[in-house]
Formats: C-alpha cells, sequence, structure tokens
C-alpha cells in the first residue's frame, strides 16, 4: 500500500515567511526549485539568502552579509541540500532571532561517499569526519528533511535521529521543464530506450549495458541513448566496447534545460537498477522527470519505489541488478503498445496529482504552519 508522503492533519494556514539557505542552484536544480515553489503554491512567503561563491569561508561571510541584508520578519531557515556544512551558521542565526532551522539532508553524505561510491574506506579518518559532520548537522537542526520513508529508516539507525524531527518530502522535479513532448529523433522503425544521469554505483548502468547485449543478441530493433558522465562512466563505456555493442550511444552531460528533449526521443525511459543499499531507499530525480514527461518508465523493484509508485499502474517494475529481467521488461513494453500508452498517461497523472511542486512541499509546509 503506498504511504502519504504528508505530516498528518491540515493545519491553521497564516502568514509565515521561510528563508531558503545555503549554495546557490547553477541549473535550478530541480529539488530546490520544486520546494521552494511548492512552498509558494502553499501560501508560504520565500526568501533567498544563497551564495555562489567558492571557499568555505568566503561562503559564511557572503551568506552572513545577505541574511543581515534580508528585510522584514523570517520564521524560520530552511537550509537546501547539500548544506551540511552551514548548518553551524544557520543554526546560530536562527538562535539568534529564536527560529526554527530545518535541514534538507536529502542523503547522507556518508553513506554516497564510503559505502555507495565507495570512494573511502570506511576506517579512514576522512569517512569519521563525514560521519560527525551528518550527525551534528542533523542533531542541531529542528527537523530534517529526506526523501522516502527507507531514508528515514536509514537516519533513525545510522545518526539517532529523533523519527519526530524527519519530514519525508519527495524529491520532485521542475514541472516547469519537464512536459510532455512530441517524440523526434528516433532511427526510423527503431525503439529507443533512453537513459540520464550519473554514473554512480546506485545507478546501475552496467545492467543497462547487460540489457543492451542480450537484446543486440537477439537481433531486436533496440536502440539504447545514454545521456550523463560520472564515476563508472569510463569503465561503462569501456565494457560497451569491449562487447561490440552497437545498439548503444552516449551523450555527454546536457543542461538540465535539454533534457526533456533527450526523454522525448525515447518510447521507454529508465530510473535505476542498482544493487547498493542507498539505490534501495531513493527515487531518483530522473524518475519524477520522466514521468513529469509523460513517459512509460522501467525502473528498480524497490522498497522506496513502492512507496509511492506500483508496478504495472505508474512504472514497471525491474529486479535489481538484473540485465536479463531488464531485457525481458523492454521487450515487452516493445510489444504491447496499449501498456505502454497506459503507463505514460498515467505518469503524467500521477505526477500532476501526487508530484506537483504543491504536493511535493505541503508536508514541509504543514511542518512549517504548525512549528513558526
Amino acid at each position: 500500500m503506498r504511504k502519504r508522503t504528508d505530516t498528518g492533519g491540515e493545519f491553521p494556514r497564516k502568514t509565515f515567511c521561510v528563508c531558503v539557505f545555503g549554495f546557490d542552484e547553477r541549473e535550478e536544480g530541480g529539488r530546490i526549485w520544486a520546494i521552494r515553489t511548492g512552498l509558494v503554491e502553499n501560501d508560504v512567503t520565500v526568501k533567498r539568502c544563497q551564495t555562489l561563491i567558492n571557499g568555505f569561508f568566503a561562503k559564511y561571510r557572503e551568506l552572513f552579509r545577505k541574511w543581515r541584508d534580508i528585510e522584514g520578519r523570517v520564521d524560520a531557515i530552511y537550509v537546501i541540500f547539500m548544506g551540511y556544512y552551514l548548518m553551524p551558521l544557520a543554526w546560530w542565526l536562527a538562535r539568534c532571532r529564536g527560529i526554527p532551522v530545518v535541514l534538507d539532508a536529502l542523503v547522507s553524505q556518508y553513506d554516497t561517499e564510503v559505502v555507495d561510491r565507495k570512494r573511502i574506506s570506511r576506517f579512514s579518518p576522512r569517512a569519521w569526519f563525514l560521519w560527525a559532520v551528518d550527525f551534528i548537522s542533523c542533531f542541531i537542526a529542528d527537523a530534517v528533511v529526506v526523501d522516502t520513508y527507507e531514508n528515514k529508516k536509514f537516519f533513525i539507525e545510522k545518526f539517532l535521529v529523533n523519527d519526530r524531527k524527519i519530514i519525508v518530502v519527495p524529491v520532485g522535479c521542475r514541472s516547469d521543464l519537464f512536459k510532455p513532448l512530441p517524440r523526434s529523433g528516433s532511427p526510423e522503425g527503431g525503439f529507443v530506450v533512453e537513459f540520464h544521469g550519473g554514473f554512480s554505483p546506485l545507478q546501475g548502468v552496467e545492467y543497462i549495458i547487460d540489457a543492451a547485449e542480450i537484446l543486440q543478441k537477439g537481433n531486436e530493433n533496440v536502440r539504447f541513448e545514454i545521456v550523463g558522465g560520472g564515476q563508472l562512466y569510463a569503465a561503462i563505456r569501456e565494457k560497451a566496447r569491449e562487447l561490440g555493442l552497437s545498439n548503444v550511444e552516449f551523450f555527454d552531460r546536457k543542461p538540465i534545460e535539454e533534457l526533456p528533449r533527450s526523454i522525448a526521443r525515447g518510447d521507454v525511459c529508465l530510473g535505476i537498477f542498482g544493487t547498493t543499499p542507498k539505490a534501495l531507499r531513493v527515487i531518483p530525480n530522473k524518475v519524477y522527470e520522466c514521468l513529469s514527461c509523460g513517459k512509460p518508465v522501467i525502473t528498480e523493484r524497490s522498497p522506496a519505489a513502492l512507496e509511492t509508485l506500483r508496478d504495472r499502474e505508474e512504472v514497471l517494475m525491474t529486479e535489481p541488478g538484473n540485465g536479463p529481467d531488464l531485457a525481458k521488461k523492454i521487450m515487452e513494453l516493445k510489444r504491447d503498445a496499449a501498456l505502454r500508452k497506459r503507463l505514460g498517461e498515467r505518469a503524467r497523472e500521477v505526477s500532476v496529482t501526487e508530484f506537483s511542486p504543491r504536493a511535493v512541499a505541503k508536508p514541509l509546509a504543514d511542518w512549517f504552519a504548525s512549528h513558526t
């Protein structure tokens, strides 16, 4: 049964103001845009105190200056993701005014670097430092925002966060950009499978390559378009080269404004397929983006995905880390136009009703309404 992403009942609305605090989004990243837009749509006044300056102390100086320049009342500070290192300043500013500070943790940097990407040994002092930063940031926050109930459990267990402090807010996306567009640019008679995102372990791009190999050996007219870059990019490209895959084309990272056109090229869009613990706890932004574009989406069956999505209703699910199963699901959608159409229509519908900025930000707006 799907879980509601709200905090309970409705609270009487009053006029209140939230300061969005932290790094500036160079490309208006989807999550922060969705939350900021959604807060406004939930009758919250939003003021911004953000910086693009490089350097730890330079950031602190500019944020402090911008905070002093904010006019009028501020009832709460919302520290956006990745604001762990800015929490001491935000906490001090909030305490000076007697207002709450909320941290959008989204995901743990310790878990990302040490457990998921394995770029740092868990026995390294740097790993201990990352854990301490995550722990202290969550401890001094009046509330902590995560994206799924599975991540909520993780923060409770790993960082001892009080469950009453945690607000579940889905990732969401730039709904102003990600809209249904006419399908374009695909090869004549070909069936296009689109993927965009990073090449971290949780993405499971290697299993997409496994599926591509199976379909090429079966002489299926299926073409994979893979957009992005990251940690495993070189290894994945080398694997595709060694397998002699002619049905896979790689594209460099694209600005967020160009991604809707990449999605529009696909008959089917892909989510994630990794087997890491983090992969099973998250629903990445690419899934919300493809749903918003009204595309049929294949993504892995995970506890996080099953919180809000239903197999064969909003998405088609495959087993984590299973290239053959992914190939099977791709061929099922290729052969069943009616299922593709139904999934695409339902994807757009659920995106508008349950994952709109207003719906995504409502649990946070409710928290502010009850605590300010």
